[in-house]
C-alpha cells in the first residue's frame, strides 16, 4: 500500500511539469539570451553569455503568469515584468566576466518547485 501511494505521489509531481531547465544549445558566447518561461521551468537560448551588455528576450510560453529575475551573486541585474501567458518583454543587462548569472521566477512558489537556472558568462 505504501509503495502504491509513493508511486502516485511521484506520478503526480512528474505530471505537474515540475521545474527543470531545458538544456540550452552549445555554441559560442551570446549577446542575446532568449528565456522561454514554461510551467515551471526555463528554456534558454544560450549556455554562455558574452561579458558586457546582453539583450534578454523573456517570453511566457506557459499557462500561468511568470517573470524572470537575473542576479549575479546577491545583486539583481535585471528583471522582466510578471507576464501573462503569451506575453513578451525585451530588456538589457550588464553581465560580469566569469560570474554566473542566476535566473529565477519570483511568482509565489515557482522558484520552490524548480523554476530557476544558471547561465555562465565568458571570462572575455
Amino acid at each position: 500500500m505504501r509503495r502504491a501511494a509513493a508511486l502516485l505521489v511521484l506520478l503526480g509531481v512528474a505530471g505537474c511539469g515540475g521545474g527543470s531547465v531545458v538544456t540550452p544549445p552549445a555554441g559560442p558566447p551570446a549577446t542575446e539570451l532568449r528565456v522561454g518561461m514554461i510551467d515551471y521551468r526555463f528554456q534558454l537560448s544560450a549556455a554562455t553569455l558574452t561579458p558586457g551588455t546582453v539583450t534578454v528576450v523573456a517570453t511566457n510560453a506557459g499557462s500561468t503568469e511568470h517573470d524572470v529575475v537575473l542576479t549575479e551573486g546577491d545583486t539583481e541585474i535585471g528583471h522582466s515584468d510578471v507576464l501573462a501567458p503569451g506575453g513578451q518583454q525585451t530588456f538589457s543587462v550588464r553581465v560580469t566576466p566569469g560570474l554566473p548569472v542566476h535566473l529565477s521566477c519570483s511568482v509565489a512558489g515557482h522558484d520552490a518547485v524548480g523554476m530557476h537556472a544558471e547561465v555562465a558568462v565568458a571570462t572575455r
